[in-house]
């Protein structure tokens, strides 16, 4: 199975946005590397931090940014390096 965040929450945290994505099953340690290398690659302005676990992605971000970081970060665990690890 592919991985993909299930579940998503934004909170207000001062003037920008914290986002914690949930994915649908806990990430292989090589999916991880790989998902951490793609956004290392690939960082997004407006986005100011950036973590993944095998449970969970966080970022903050300006309030504008929040959903083509998303559409990003799915991008990303779509992509066939990434699902080669699974």
């Amino acid at each position: 199975m592919k991985p993909r965040v299930s579940f998503k929450s934004v909170f207000p945290v001062g003037g920008d946005r914290l986002a914690i994505g949930n994915f649908n099953r806990p990430l292989l340690d090589e999916e991880c590397r790989r998902l951490r290398h793609a956004w290392e690659r690939s960082r997004l302005p407006g986005v100011e931090d950036f973590e993944v676990t095998a449970r969970q992605v966080s970022f903050v971000a300006a309030e504008k940014t929040v959903d083509s970081t998303w559409r990003s970060i799915d991008r990303m665990l779509g992509d066939e390096k990434l699902a080669k690890a699974s």
